[in-house]
């Protein structure tokens, strides 16, 4: 392989890798890990009776669906004005290319990427506001899904905002139950306009920011050209259609591209960032949906 002496050429492979960094979409999803009331077999013993803070437990997808269309390095902080020409993009796709991960999953995006050697603080990130998730489930006591009753529960096709979670709009619901383990399971979907944001002062806006260990991160919800979706912190409703999800991380060890460089890995967590969502009713333990507690992503590079 040739290197020319200003840019490394470099092999992008997307794989899926255990991270810390989490973007969180939703309040109800972050507080417990359902791994915390799991039995040695594997069964979800978690109920709303569980905590009082929170109906919702975390839990790992058997996979998770997202459509890419920029990944790029920064050797500066950018922002959603400029994120396409301050940074070098590592891939780009004006349609979007979907990418299902799993815990095992690799998927080669492209085979030959040119960028300039240097230390590189920030990446960003540009994913549609569609993100598709599938996942079952056994739980005791057993659960009720949208018509059935049974140890184990699973995703049916649906969009998760349209759930109305009280028993009364059971209709509405999109997660079913049933005694067995099911061969085929369906997916659900997310397609948010606003994050519940902590940063905004724990309502919903636009965007949210976070710190940890490793890295400070922001995200935010962009409309179809690309600019900030807009409405009232605190109103849901009053959000337009967003399209996009804007990622940007800054690494607190940058990320160092030099003539050795032959890899760069961009990993997507799945473990415990989706949840299983529980309410009870008469005496019944109901699951109405899964939701989508957060994406993250982190690059890797590596001789």
């Amino acid at each position: 392989m040739v290197i020319n002496p200003r840019n490394s050429l470099l092999k992008f492979i997307l794989v899926l890798i255990f991270l810390a960094e989490l973007f969180i979409f939703d309040k109800g999803h972050a507080q417990l890990l359902c791994s915390n009331y799991t039995n040695a077999d594997g069964t979800i013993t978690y109920t709303d009776d569980s905590s009082g803070a929170s109906t919702a437990c975390n839990l790992t997808p058997d996979s998770m669906t997202i459509i890419l269309h920029f990944i790029g390095l920064c050797t500066s902080e950018p922002t959603i004005a400029n994120f396409r020409t301050a940074c070098s993009p590592l891939f780009t796709s004006t349609t979007g290319e979907s990418k299902e991960v799993t815990t095992t999953s690799s998927a080669n995006l492209m085979n030959d990427v040119t960028i300039t050697e240097g230390n590189y603080s920030h990446a960003a990130i540009l994913i549609k506001n569609n993100i598709g998730f599938s996942m079952k489930k056994k739980f005791s006591p057993a659960r009720s899904g949208k018509t059935g009753t049974g140890e184990w529960c699973w995703t049916l096709d649906g969009e998760t905002t349209t759930v109305n979670t009280n028993f009364a709009q059971r209709s509405t619901w999109i997660a079913e139950c049933g005694a067995n383990e099911p061969s085929t399971i369906g997916t659900h979907t997310a397609n948010q306009n606003a994050v519940f944001s902590r940063a905004s002062g724990n309502q919903f806006d636009n965007y949210e920011t976070g710190t940890t260990a490793s890295t400070t991160w922001s995200v935010y919800l962009l409309k179809a050209d690309e600019t900030i979706n807009t409405g009232t912190p605190g109103n849901y409703g009053s959000f337009g259609t967003a399209s996009y999800f804007l990622g940007i991380q800054k690494f607190n060890t940058a990320i160092s591209i030099t003539p050795k460089t032959s890899n760069l890995d961009v990993g997507f967590r799945l473990e415990d960032t989706f949840s299983m969502e529980t309410t009870k009713n008469g005496g019944t333990h109901y699951v109405p949906r899964f939701g989508l507690g957060g994406f993250e992503f982190k690059v890797l590079a590596s001789e």
